[in-house]
């Protein structure tokens, strides 16, 4: 496991405050078709060495922890988050390709219209592929549908969807669309109907255990 501190957690989670979040004078609509005064936008830090690096950390064991073999998303939100969550989990010594599902389908390759693009498997079958265990990651979760997206594709594929994981869940609860279905879902931080951010207990009680 990475060495992560209080003090960790807490430059994580001022990053999100300052840079990932803008209050509204005026309500703003959201990917989701909704509006809301808050607007949350975590991929300023996925695309940032250090926050992505502790971003990476501190979702990598319960990516691990889920056993899924791969983790992806929807493009183009997922690229960068899933990348850094497997290079957290390369060094915690688990390989964790990594593919994301793009809105339509490509044209043009060897590999026909698939809506799939998916890294390398090393145990010589296709990454994407019936039985597979995988991991949806998104930056920010509203009512759940980007991530929906990427559960339905995956799913079509054969694949069985063992975890969605989020860096922020923003307050209109997106997470219970996921645990309706059956499916786990976990975050790092999540927001109140004012953009405030709170630390999500499960992530604090595992950084007081390991200060104790």
């Amino acid at each position: 496991m990475f060495d992560l501190s209080e003090n960790d957690l807490h430059e994580l989670q001022t990053a999100v405050e300052r840079y990932a979040i803008a209050v509204q004078t005026q309500p703003v609509q959201l990917a989701s078709g909704g509006w809301s005064n808050y607007y949350a936008d975590v991929r300023v830090l996925t695309l940032h060495p250090r926050y992505a690096q502790l971003i990476g950390q501190f979702m990598a064991p319960a990516v691990i922890d889920s056993g899924c073999e791969a983790i992806g998303g929807m493009a183009m939100g997922c690229i960068a988050l899933a990348s850094a969550i497997s290079a957290a989990a390369l060094e915690l010594g688990t390989i964790l390709p990594t593919f994301f599902v793009r809105p339509q389908p490509k044209d043009h390759g060897p590999s026909g219209k698939s809506a799939i693009s998916q890294s390398v498997s090393t145990d010589g079958t296709p990454l994407v592929r019936p039985g597979r265990n995988v991991a949806i990651v998104e930056d920010t979760v509203t009512q759940g549908g980007s991530a929906l997206k990427a559960v339905e594709a995956i799913q079509a594929e054969g694949c069985e969807v063992v975890l969605v994981m989020s860096v922020v869940e923003r307050h209109e609860g997106g997470g219970r669309l996921f645990r309706e279905r059956g499916i786990p879902f976990q975050r790092l931080f999540y927001t109140d109907e004012a953009g405030k951010l709170y630390i999500d207990p499960d992530v604090q009680r595992r950084i007081d255990e390991a200060e104790r």
